[in-house]
């Protein structure tokens, strides 16, 4: 159970250091791609960091784009 914990939080900091990195908002398929990891990992993860308030979400057409909140 302590490794699927160490793991999700890897998989956090991923994601976050990634929208740091961006100048606009990106979306989930380029997150997705850019960390290697599955498009359900990461909607999943990019849920729970907007729910902790770590990132903003939002959708444009049908794509849910994402970026990191200031503050």
């Amino acid at each position: 159970m302590e490794y699927m914990k160490k793991r999700g939080e890897s998989i956090d900091i991923k994601i976050i250091k990634l929208l740091k990195r961006q100048i606009h908002p990106i979306s989930t398929r380029e997150i997705s791609i850019d960390t290697k990891l599955s498009w359900h990992t990461v909607i999943n993860h990019c849920l729970r960091l907007q729910m902790a308030g770590k990132v903003y979400g939002y959708k444009i057409g049908n794509l849910n784009v994402w970026e990191v909140k200031n503050g």
